[in-house]
């Protein structure tokens, strides 16, 4: 039997070469196969190394961003390992020109070259200038916040440093943002020395690079902004007392080294801010104090650039208190020029909350004379002569003096008795009369404070009411004078059955502005049972145009209860006749410092004239203070004057004295001012 085939076994071949050929044909699908498995390897083990590469380099860049706490450091050492890593031939460290990405990029000095000294004329042309919206490359970053990758430098026709990067062999491009968050606060930018087409892992490692750098930057933000919260007053951003004290120590020493008189700190405190602040409210408040700093904040600026200036800061101690620090050449008429600067930036009006606002500044001046070795005493004397220039009157300026700190340690002790006072109400109020200069037939009286010591002495107010009106104590006080007024009118009227008369009582300016002041009032009236016909109500000039339309709308409330309102102690403060106008009052009392120094042969009436003829075409009464002779009396009565006051009728009495007086005057017998005096002071 013959053996047959197995189907599909090979068969032998009758031509030998046809075998040749199939098996080289098969030797070759095979190298094929092995060279393309081999380039499969190959490129597989290239990109593993590429990428591990740029692990290790991102790696890097984090262990930067975590290690280093410079934010310029940082970058710089970034972009050093980024050009090593891609072997980019230069790479630039970019930060923001100004405050916000808008205004542009600069060279940050930071930088890395492969091969430097070939490098230098494109550094040249990259150092000292900044890079704006319109520059090609860097302008990208400032509009897209993404990398970009320009292959050929020669087509970007945007590129201002073209030139310079074809001398240095430089083909291609990339920028990167430094970003925190979405804010771009740096860039990088990176040249190459041959055109390559974008690539995307590089452009994304380049994205995480710049965020992990961003967050150094962000560290540093952080800590800039803890420091400057630290040494900054939160409204207005100037210096804080701390940072003031720190900065006033270096100067207190610098100076000692060269012999003292050469720093100076002046103390300046708001004259009206509280009424302010009270009437319309802290936010208006707010508003002024960063207006007011604004204007100081002017003046600074200007001075500093004078010649002979060491030190200069100007920074808010808290509430309506700023300080001025000056040190160098002759500092006591340089700080005094300063004072008359301040006042003249703080004297235009303010329109806050669409009110016209006026205030006006108290500055004390110390110099360190070399016997103090606490620059704190410098703030401490500025602040004792700061509060001497305010006993003064609003505006004032004064420099301190060794008897200024005696009268603090007085006040002090005041400030201390008058709180208990108030819990003892250890106060009584005299009354002097206010007569027709025609008849001298009193009219009215005039309550007045004094308060009685432990010892029995009378104080005059003087001695006590600029020590309560600045801790604050004034309102109690003048709430409980208010009210023993209203309970002496009902007494008299009763007492009187019912025939006219009107008792005056000063309301001191923060109790006028308060804003719950009329129902205040109100609620007194009802309590003591007095007719608010008998009741005048005197308001200083000053007080009344701190805020003239809510003066003059209060002024109208009180007159549709009945009382009368009178402008007390006219021609001493700063009104304005426009506001004058409206302000619904019914009298002048022209103040005493007017007429005390008017004596026969050496007088001059023009002033006192001439407030009599403004009262009498804006239809007002005038009650003149201060009558001491019959030369005055005759004058004011030529003038036609119609009411006065003054020791001429009747020095400051006890209720009962003042009592009988109006009731002989109301009985229609003559009263002679004879009421026992209560020392030299008419207030």
């Amino acid at each position: 039997m013959t053996a047959q085939p197995i189907p599909g076994s090979f068969a032998p071949a009758r031509d030998p070469d046809m075998v040749i050929r199939r098996l080289e044909a098969r030797l070759a699908r095979e190298r094929q196969a092995r060279l393309a498995a081999e380039a499969i390897a190959e490129k597989g083990l290239r990109d593993l190394y590429v990428s591990r590469n740029r692990l290790e380099l991102l790696y890097r860049i984090v262990h930067i961003a975590n290690e280093t706490d410079d934010p310029l450091t940082a970058i710089g050492d970034a972009v050093r390992e980024i050009c090593l890593g891609a072997g980019w031939a230069f790479g630039h460290a970019l930060a923001l020109a100004g405050a916000r990405p808008e205004d542009g990029l600069r060279s940050t000095g930071r930088w890395f070259a492969q091969m430097p000294d070939q490098l230098f004329p494109f550094l040249h042309a990259s150092q000292h200038r900044v890079f704006g919206p319109e520059t090609s490359l860097v302008g990208r970053l400032l509009g897209d916040r993404r990398p970009c990758w320009t292959g050929d430098l020669s087509g970007d026709s945007g590129f201002t440093r073209a030139a310079a990067a074809r001398r240095c062999g430089l083909a291609g491009a990339v920028v990167a943002p430094v970003l925190v968050g979405s804010e771009l606060v740096a860039g990088m930018e990176f040249f190459l020395a041959d055109s390559q087409p974008p690539d995307p892992e590089w452009l994304e490692l380049l994205a995480q690079a710049g965020v992990q750098i961003g967050r150094v930057f962000q560290r540093e933000q952080h800590a800039r902004q803890l420091i400057d919260n630290a040494t900054r007053d939160p409204l207005t951003r100037l210096p804080n007392r701390g940072y003031f004290e720190q900065r006033l120590h270096a100067a207190f020493a610098a100076a000692h080294a060269s012999g003292p008189g050469r720093v100076a700190v002046l103390f300046i405190d708001l004259d009206g801010f509280k009424l302010v602040n009270d009437t319309l409210g802290h936010p208006a408040g707010d508003a002024l104090i960063k207006a007011v700093a604004a204007r100081l904040g002017d003046v600074t600026s200007r001075l500093a650039a004078e010649p002979g200036i060491g030190d200069l800061l100007l920074a808010r101690l808290g509430g309506d208190e700023f300080v001025l620090m000056v040190a160098g050449d002759g500092i006591a008429v340089r700080a005094e020029a300063m004072a008359a600067a301040v006042h003249e930036a703080l004297a235009p009006r303010h329109l806050i909350a669409g009110t016209e606002v006026r205030t006006m500044g108290s500055i004390g001046i110390a110099i360190d004379d070399g016997r103090s070795t606490d620059p704190a005493d410098l703030i401490r004397d500025a602040d004792i002569a700061m509060f001497a220039a305010k006993s003064k009157g609003a505006g004032r300026t004064a420099l301190f003096t060794a008897a200024m700190h005696a009268e603090a340690v007085r006040r002090f002790e005041i400030e201390t008795d008058l709180r208990a006072a108030i819990e003892d109400e250890a106060f009584e109020l005299h009354y002097q009369p206010i007569v027709t200069l025609a008849d001298r037939a009193v009219v009215a009286f005039e309550a007045l404070l004094r308060w009685r010591r432990a010892d029995g002495r009378l104080e005059m107010p003087d001695a006590f009411i600029p020590a309560a009106e600045k801790n604050g104590l004034i309102v109690a006080i003048g709430t409980w004078v208010l009210r023993e007024a209203c309970r002496t009118a009902a007494r008299w009227r009763a007492q009187l059955g019912g025939r006219h008369f009107h008792l005056s009582v000063n309301i001191a300016p923060q109790q006028f502005q308060q804003p719950n002041f009329t129902d205040q009032l109100c609620a007194i009236l009802l309590e003591t049972g007095a007719d608010p016909r008998n009741i005048c109500l005197e308001l200083t000039e000053s007080a009344a145009m701190v805020n003239p339309a809510h003066a003059a709308a209060t002024v109208a409330r009180l007159r549709q209860l009945g009382l009368r309102v009178s402008v007390d102690d006219f021609g001493t403060g700063y009104s304005a006749l426009a506001h004058l106008q409206h302000m619904p009052v019914d009298t002048l009392k022209i103040d005493r410092s007017f007429i005390t120094a008017q004596q026969a042969g050496n007088a001059d009436w023009a002033i006192v004239g001439a407030m009599t003829q403004l009262a009498e075409a804006l239809q007002l009464n005038v009650v003149v203070e201060g009558i001491e002779s019959d030369y005055q009396l005759g004058e004011l009565e030529r003038m036609g004057c119609g009411y006065g006051q003054g020791w001429l009728f009747g020095r400051p009495m006890a209720e009962a004295d003042a009592y009988r007086m109006i009731a002989a005057s109301a009985d229609g017998t003559r009263a002679e001012g004879a009421g026992p005096a209560d020392g030299a002071d008419q207030s």
